[in-house]
């Protein structure tokens, strides 16, 4: 098997005293989409932001591509990795062309100028499904979907190898989120990218995840592909979390 692209290895994290994240260990291969599914607080969102060192463990280690992430150059670090969330948080000032090379050009990446800029921005605007005619409107023109998608573009503008989306789709509609779902498998099934994508909904993660993760009170209680995952929960919890999805069609 190959080296894993990200291992955590018996992290812990707390804040205040308070554990949220306890003796996690766990292997990302290159490739996975791995999805992430648990109750508010249960370290969905610590876990991510350990990858790209938003936050360090109190123990244990996370490692990057074989390199502990706490001895990296955080600049370096994240120029490998995107990272989308549900917020978006596009600059409003900045048109769509301007927000999707923003990390880029902060980052010294070369050719995210003039024409170039132009050119790349429209490639990743039809990459997520949108028209490049929106390459210079501002954010606040945007339905919600449409901002989404630009936010996603925004995080694979660098060439990431890993994709952190940290409920991405949570505050869309039914049919927007659907939608952007398949965005997203399309996306992974032609580019490779290593996906850790955190939700609430046990539907989105077991439609999207090559493998899910359920967790509860900082721990795992199964890491598994979504047909065992639905057919063997490992504890009572999983089964609960996965009864009322028994009939869901699983990702092809």
């Amino acid at each position: 098997m190959a080296q894993p692209v990200i291992r955590f290895s018996h992290v812990t994290k707390g804040y205040g005293g308070q554990v949220v994240l306890r003796d996690l260990s766990l292997d990302i291969q290159p490739g996975e989409f791995l999805t992430i599914i648990g109750r508010s607080g249960c370290g969905k969102t610590t876990a991510l932001k350990l990858v790209n060192g938003l936050i360090a463990p109190d123990s244990g280690q996370v490692l990057v591509k074989g390199q502990d992430v706490a001895a990296a150059d955080p600049v370096a670090l994240r120029r490998g990795i995107g990272y989308a969330i549900q917020s978006v948080g596009l600059f409003p000032h900045m048109t769509v062309e301007k927000n999707i090379g923003y990390v880029p050009s902060i980052s010294g990446m070369a050719g995210w100028s003039g024409q170039a800029l132009h050119q790349k921005a429209a490639a990743l605007l039809e990459r997520v499904g949108l028209s490049p005619e929106l390459a210079q409107r501002y954010p606040r023109a945007l339905s919600g979907g449409q901002r989404q998608r630009v936010g996603i573009a925004r995080a694979l503008a660098a060439g990431p190898d890993i994709l952190l989306m940290d409920e991405p789709f949570g505050a869309v509609d039914e049919i927007t989120r659907a939608q952007l779902q398949d965005e997203i498998l399309r996306i992974h099934k032609e580019s490779g990218i290593t996906i850790l994508f955190v939700t609430h909904d046990i539907g989105e993660a077991l439609k999207l995840g090559t493998r899910t993760l359920v967790m509860e009170g900082g721990e795992a209680l199964q890491c598994a592909a979504p047909s065992q995952i639905l057919e063997c929960p490992a504890s009572a919890f999983v089964e609960q979390l996965v009864c009322r999805s028994r009939e869901f069609q699983l990702r092809a």
